[in-house]
């Protein structure tokens, strides 16, 4: 009875140890959340935050920077897609030629904003002062490729193909920016 008395408490320390860092996790992805929505627990943003970043376990776990990393993939993804579905339209043998001309700008836009998403994410899991200038610089050129591309649409006199959900990309790169942590001040 001596022994198992030592070893209970172990176990129950350990219990309570991996408790409090689930709930300190599940916190840091709240209080983050509560950021992004400006403390409005009840809004839009703060519903979009939760179901964007808690869609992964591993958002459960993560710091801030594992969140802003993974906001950062979930905007690579979502550009992704966009990119995909124009390229299809592309292939699918557009015949008015100002129309094709606007699809391979917004397929060469939509190319770039993966390029610069691939790399802010990586810079987002680094996490240094540089890495995350660099992240936060990547995040605000990759923002607006949906408009950039409306307005090739637009300057050519042509309908944009683009729907709301194509138009999802620059929410999911504004989620990432604003959760990014701030890089150190240097001198």
């Amino acid at each position: 009875m001596s022994t198992l008395l030592p070893a209970l408490s172990s176990v129950l320390f350990l219990l309570l140890l991996l408790a409090h860092a689930r709930t300190t996790a599940a916190s840091t992805l709240e209080d983050t959340c509560k950021r992004y929505a400006g403390g409005d627990q009840a809004g839009p943003s703060y519903d979009y935050c939760i179901k964007t970043l808690g869609d992964d376990p591993v958002s459960a776990s993560a710091d801030a920077l594992g969140l802003a990393a993974h906001a950062t993939t979930n905007a690579r993804s979502a550009a992704m897609a966009t990119g995909a579905r124009i390229a299809r339209l592309l292939q699918a043998g557009e015949r008015v030629p100002a129309r094709r001309d606007c699809l391979r700008k917004c397929v060469a836009e939509y190319d770039a904003t993966v390029r610069r998403l691939t790399l802010a994410a990586r810079d987002a899991r680094i996490g240094g002062g540089d890495e995350l200038s660099e992240a936060q610089r990547l995040l605000s050129e990759a923002l607006g490729a949906s408009l950039r591309c409306d307005k090739a649409f637009a300057d050519a006199g042509q309908m944009s193909p683009l729907s709301m959900a194509d138009r999802q990309v620059d929410e999911a790169v504004e989620l990432a920016l604003s959760i990014l942590p701030i890089p150190p001040a240097t001198n």
